[in-house]
């Protein structure tokens, strides 16, 4: 469990993963070493050399920690006042299974299928999100969503004042071209791989929710999905096998980020 975790694997012992232990101290550093499995290893060393510092002035994990407890809180409101839920459980579920989910890691301590449907959705979109660029996880990656937005609110403000030249910066730093291109193709690529993916499962018979989560975390490399089937209190046993080949593909894709893939594929490049 050590290593599944800050490698954001998510592999257990137990069919049960977390929930197993049933344990608040096995959940709480399960966890911690999620997110620090979140976060670009590069800043450990920084640290390491005395610049502790280095790690939150990295505009990923800044934004990376922020986003995870303001999902956190949301979802501990929904459970206190909607689902009943004692606050102190609220918390300890929702920060664990939050995190794993954010991360890529898989781990699941409850089965929050059960939370109602504007859980499910916030979980569902959680499951594009992935860490940080540089770390174990998975998923689109907090790097290319700030990248988005600072296109987004560039765009906004030249469409305000179509005469000023803006310079587009990332930590502190000037974009270049390349940066923004290489992002756009990504993203493209990601959602495209979703949706065909999606229509694929949903080919093989299997419901909505089954085969557009199923794409997702496939893709994202998360682990659980939604639903009965193939939710946190589920597996993916139970598919056909015609589903379980197009999900490994699925898979390969995320982890190997697209471009790879597709230049393989590119007969110029086996002749150059």
């Amino acid at each position: 469990h050590s290593m599944a975790t800050l490698s954001t694997g998510g592999f257990s012992t137990s069919d049960g993963s977390l929930a197993h232990f049933d344990s608040v101290w096995v959940d709480a550093v399960a966890t911690v070493f999620m997110l620090a499995g979140g976060i670009p290893f590069v800043l450990y060393v920084q640290a390491l050399r005395g610049e502790p510092a280095a790690i939150w002035r990295d505009p990923q994990v800044r934004a990376l920690v922020l986003g995870l407890v303001a999902v956190t809180a949301v979802l501990v409101l929904w459970l206190w006042l909607q689902q009943g839920m004692n606050p102190y459980s609220a918390i300890r579920y929702t920060a664990l299974n939050v995190v794993s989910v954010v991360t890529t890691t898989g781990f699941a301590s409850t089965d929050y299928n059960q939370w109602g449907g504007f859980a499910l959705l916030i979980f569902f979109f959680l499951t594009f999100a992935g860490g940080c660029t540089g770390s174990t996880a998975g998923g689109i990656k907090v790097f290319r969503f700030l990248v988005g937005g600072i296109l987004l609110s560039n765009q906004i403000r030249r469409l305000a004042h179509p005469n000023t030249v803006f310079v587009r910066k990332f930590g502190g730093r000037p974009l270049g071209e390349d940066v923004i291109v290489s992002v756009s193709v990504f993203i493209f690529l990601y959602v495209a791989a979703v949706a065909l993916l999606s229509a694929g499962l949903s080919l093989q018979g299997l419901d909505f929710v089954t085969a557009a989560s199923g794409a997702a975390t496939a893709v994202s490399n998360v682990g659980p999905g939604l639903g009965p089937i193939i939710g946190p209190a589920g597996n993916f046993q139970p598919l056909p096998d015609g589903a379980k080949w197009l999900l490994s593909l699925g898979m390969l894709l995320g982890r190997l980020e697209f471009l790879t893939i597709l230049v393989l594929l590119t007969p110029t490049f086996w002749r150059g």
